[in-house]
């Protein structure tokens, strides 16, 4: 997987948390949480694991790891083994 799959994956839809707490929307590399924050990211790859960089702190954290798995979007806290959201 590289970068721009990464991108592509993020655009192709709108994704909700997994408790149904939060929708994300990923466009024109922004984040839209929720309708109300439009949040601007990039993704970075380091040592072959992925980042999303949020230029705005969301949860007190600029920096999430992704993780894929299927349709499954994980993010985690970049220093610490900390969930923080599935995207389904």
């Amino acid at each position: 997987m590289t970068v721009s799959d990464i991108y592509t994956k993020l655009y192709s839809r709108s994704y909700y948390e997994k408790t149904g707490q939060h929708k994300f929307r990923f466009l024109k590399s922004s984040l839209f949480l929720d309708r109300r924050a439009n949040i601007p990211f990039v993704i970075h790859m380091l040592d072959g694991v992925f980042y999303l960089q949020a230029l705005t702190k969301i949860v007190n954290e600029s920096l999430f790891r992704i993780e894929m798995k299927g349709d499954e979007i994980m993010l985690y806290s970049e220093n610490r083994d900390n969930l923080l959201w599935v995207l389904e």
